[in-house]
């Protein structure tokens, strides 16, 4: 399949991908059914098929829920841009690697339904987390032994998610309200998909070991850099922006600790870094 073509069906897949990143968005931090059909949030009203149809979906109804009229936020039109965009990027970098695409573009997916829902409820749920973890297993186990014929490569990518989970933990430890435990569980996904990058496109253990510094480096960095940019919004913007779902409120609805002790959701930084590494991990060594 030439590139050319691979980039125009990604960019239908990377829609309906990300329709499907908007529903566990909507409905893991709920713990709502994934089989329920969608409705409006506002007035619990049934959508058509025809809302629910990625970007089109938005566009036929202008933002508003067709019934109540309620504003649609952008926030879902936003979700599914990034996911097509970044299929489009997967499949730009990985177009001689046949099967091997299927493992980034299930991280993909993961890593903007999680860092999304991380932005909104600070939480990077179990009931997403693991499931990914599993699916992105299974996937490269059947890959390792039927497309590569290295099964070796499975086992560096489990040391090395469980390298990165350890380095997380420790961090937590020392400083937990700066470095969360669901942060620590999800380091069990990227580590995961950063050993299988250095395990597949390179030989011996030493890819592997720094494609793993060098995502959790740049998630640290970026993760840091999203904190100072989302405090300086905070200053001179709104104080309310992306607020601490569990702080505590004044008498006019605004968190009442100080802008510098207000929580910043890490996560998204940490997936930005490994997004990095799995993606142009020639250019990271």
């Amino acid at each position: 399949m030439s590139q050319t073509v691979l980039v125009l069906l990604a960019v239908p897949a990377g829609l309906l991908a990300g329709g499907l990143a908007t529903m566990l968005v909507d409905r893991i931090p709920d713990a709502t059914p994934l089989r329920t059909r969608s409705r409006c949030p506002h007035c619990e009203h049934r959508l058509a098929w025809l809302d629910t149809v990625p970007l089109i979906g938005w566009v036929v109804v202008r933002g508003r829920c067709r019934h109540c009229a309620a504003p649609v936020t952008p926030a879902y039109l936003a979700v599914e841009i990034v996911t097509a965009a970044l299929f489009v990027l997967v499949a730009v970098r990985y177009d001689q690697t046949d099967w091997l695409i299927v493992v980034p573009l299930i991280l993909v997916v993961a890593l903007v339904a999680l860092s999304t829902i991380d932005l909104y409820v600070y939480r990077l749920p179990d009931r997403l987390v693991f499931p990914s973890f599993a699916l992105s297993l299974v996937a490269m186990g059947v890959l390792a032994v039927l497309e590569l014929d290295r099964p070796e490569a499975l086992g560096r990518a489990v040391a090395a998610a469980i390298g990165y989970c350890l380095l997380l933990l420790i961090l937590h430890l020392v400083n937990p309200k700066g470095m969360g435990f669901g942060d620590v569980k999800l380091a069990l996904l990227l580590g995961l998909h950063t050993g299988w990058v250095g395990s597949v496109f390179f030989t011996g253990w030493v890819a592997v070991v720094r494609l793993t510094f060098w995502a959790m480096f740049l998630g640290v960095l970026s993760g840091t850099a999203l904190g100072l940019v989302l405090m300086a919004v905070r200053r001179f913007v709104d104080r309310n922006a992306l607020p601490d779902p569990e702080a505590e409120l004044d008498a006019d609805g605004m968190p009442s600790k100080s802008l510098r002790t207000m929580a910043v959701p890490f996560g998204p930084g940490l997936a930005v870094g490994t997004l990095i590494v799995v993606l142009f991990p020639d250019l990271v060594l």
